[in-house]
């Protein structure tokens, strides 16, 4: 058998599209006098061959947006848009109005997906859950259960739910108050701390959520709250509270002698009068953790063993620090018992700091790793005047904030200054190809593609709820860009098109992913199944445009040595033992005739190819 050889204008724009990717997340130009030198070689780049693009290339806006304010643009999406109004600026008004009411959108289709899954801890309430699975010592299966469940629960709502931009925010809260789902006692409780504390007020207020995140079993585990006695006080809870939930580092001073006094720490007038520091240290991290004593979870600790409703948030006076304390410059009285907590988390949530730092990482998150500090600061400013909960108009603070955000001229105009990290690519694969994909946990020894997709995550440093430190999963490109994190999304990506149902390596069973049926449909007539036509269509459905080189690149990929125009054979396969292969049928004899060769196959690697594009990546 003669070796095939491959074809000089692929090899060309299989280097040009990787070179841009390289440059897309930062990296330098390949220079043919330095790279990859051998005898007869100048480098990686032969001189005929153009070099990357200077620029990359910009979708239509509507595309940019939706990437952005959903888990992956998708046709559908860009079609629901497209029907909310005459102009783009209209029908973005009208998506962001839209998404910030959750209730008032049908989310049927999604919720009946939920429950095909049959999953059994979703609804319990953390009574239920101490009793049913933290309270089991000896099936690490049924005690992790809630956290596996509501992991796939969550891929399953961010890929289906037309409610995206809520899902989107769930992510980035998850991240904010991060916990690591798989801890032995927290992750019996993570139902809970997922649908009460971070989805209960996903768009309501910060205020809200900082205490129930607090008051959550999952967090108090992580950050070892609940251990906090008077005489004992545990410091990791106040510190990420300060460091990580509320003020961040960005407002740390470190460590003062004597902080009331020192000229060079500025203070402001708080919402109640008080005049508090506006930069914290670490006196304030000890003094707010003997605030917080006596905060608990019921039977958590051998001194609340009898207490009742186990699993729940209680306070116990008599473990809380009766003494005069000082925090931000602001005195706690003597005798203030639970309302000296309540009293910090107010202090806390209308800190101007706080204010700043959060609104500063919402906009990192939906503009791009380096916003304007003119765009921090607007969103800061009504973040910090809507702090209050007990007012009904700032029920809905945050929502407040992201219409200011998702509504400015440097959201609209920004692009590509950010890259999707591994799940958001994922999960954005699966919209965009038309995956049928219900993730559950599974006990079996079924290689699922459940734990196929879940281990793939967790190879490129992203499985939900499973970074282990308290600062959540970084969010800028230079994080996700190296070699190890970006070459197993790139290894993730194409793979989900070879999954299979039931049984990931098995061919008998169908795909996650059909692109050959997709395919076929929309292209009925044989003679129009073209390179040109069938690339067109995929780049469309997962990229809202035609950019170049990805387009070419694929095109020049998929139709081998046949004319772009020409007609592929995307039904003829082969069949071993009465299974069909999926993969078209073995044709390399005569000679350049690799247009016929597996094409069903290759189609399926076509579409990857455009999945690893730097476009796909980009956001």
């Amino acid at each position: 058998m003669t070796a095939a050889t491959a074809n000089t204008a692929f090899v060309a724009s299989r280097r040009r599209l990787f070179g841009a990717l390289l440059a897309s997340v930062g990296g330098t130009s390949t220079d043919p006098s330095l790279s990859m030198r051998r005898p007869g070689r100048s480098g990686v780049q032969d001189p005929d061959v153009p070099s990357s693009p200077d620029s990359n290339s910009f979708p239509p806006g509507p595309v940019r947006w939706l990437s952005r304010g959903t888990f992956g643009y998708t046709s559908d999406a860009l079609a629901a848009f497209n029907a909310l109004g005459g102009s783009d600026d209209a029908r973005w008004s009208a998506w962001i109005a839209q998404q910030l009411a959750p209730a008032s959108i049908d989310d049927g289709a999604c919720d009946a997906r939920i429950a095909s899954a049959n999953f059994v801890t979703l609804n319990k309430s953390a009574g239920q859950l101490w009793a049913d699975h933290h309270s089991d010592t000896t099936n690490y299966f049924n005690r992790m259960l809630p956290i596996s469940e509501a992991e796939c629960m969550t891929i399953i709502r961010q890929t289906y739910s037309q409610r995206q931009l809520y899902e989107i925010m769930v992510d980035f809260w998850h991240d904010h108050f991060s916990v690591f789902g798989w801890d032995y006692d927290g992750g019996p409780m993570f139902v809970a701390f997922d649908r009460d504390a971070i989805r209960a007020n996903v768009l309501g207020n910060f205020r809200t959520m900082l205490q129930a995140v607090c008051e959550s079993a999952s967090m108090m585990y992580m950050l070892d709250l609940y251990t906090s006695y008077a005489g004992h006080p545990n410091e990791n809870y106040s510190r990420e509270l300060h460091e990580l939930h509320t003020l961040g580092a960005e407002n740390y001073a470190g460590i003062v002698d004597d902080p009331d006094d020192d000229p060079t720490l500025p203070t402001f007038i708080a919402w109640d009068g008080k005049i508090e520091r506006l930069q914290y240290v670490d006196d304030d991290v000890y003094e707010a953790a003997r605030v917080l004593t006596g905060w608990t979870i019921s039977q958590s600790t051998y001194e609340t063993r009898n207490d009742p409703n186990p699993g729940t948030f209680e306070y116990v006076n008599a473990y809380h620090d009766a003494g005069v304390k000082r925090v931000l410059h602001r005195n706690f009285s003597a005798g203030g018992a639970q309302s000296d907590g309540i009293t910090l988390f107010n202090m806390l949530a209308q800190h101007p700091g706080t204010a700043h730092f959060v609104a500063g990482k919402l906009c990192r998150r939906l503009v791009g790793d380096i916003a304007s500090e003119a765009l921090v600061q607007s969103a800061a400013s009504l973040f910090q005047s809507a702090w209050d909960p007990s007012q009904p108009a700032n029920e809905n603070q945050i929502a407040q904030v992201l219409a200011l955000i998702l509504q400015s001229d440097e959201f609209k105009s920004s692009w590509g200054t950010k890259m999707k990290r591994p799940a958001l690519a994922a999960v954005g694969a699966l919209r965009s190809t038309g995956a049928n994909f219900t993730p559950v946990p599974d006990n079996t020894n079924t290689y699922t593609p459940t734990e196929e997709f879940m281990g793939r995550l967790q190879s490129a440093g992203h499985r939900l709820f499973y970074w282990p430190a308290p600062n959540g999963y970084p969010d800028n490109q230079v994080a996700w860009s190296s070699t190890g994190a970006l070459g197993m999304t790139m290894r993730m990506l194409p793979r989900l098109l070879e999954m299979h149902q039931i049984e990931s390596y098995n061919n008998g069973y169908d795909f996650l992913i059909d692109v050959q049926g997709q395919t076929l449909a929309a292209f009925p007539n044989a003679a129009d199944r073209s390179a040109a036509n069938v690339i067109g269509y995929w780049c469309d459905r997962l990229l809202g445009y035609r950019p170049e080189p990805t387009h070419g690149v694929a095109v020049d990929f998929f139709r081998q040595e046949a004319a772009a125009t020409d007609a592929l054979d995307l039904t003829t396969d082969t069949i071993s033992s009465g299974v069909p292969q999926h993969t078209g049928v073995w044709h390399l004899n005569p000679a350049n005739t690799l247009s016929k060769h597996y094409t069903i196959a290759r189609l399926r690697v076509a579409i990857g190819l455009i999945l690893c594009s730097p476009e796909f990546l980009r956001r």
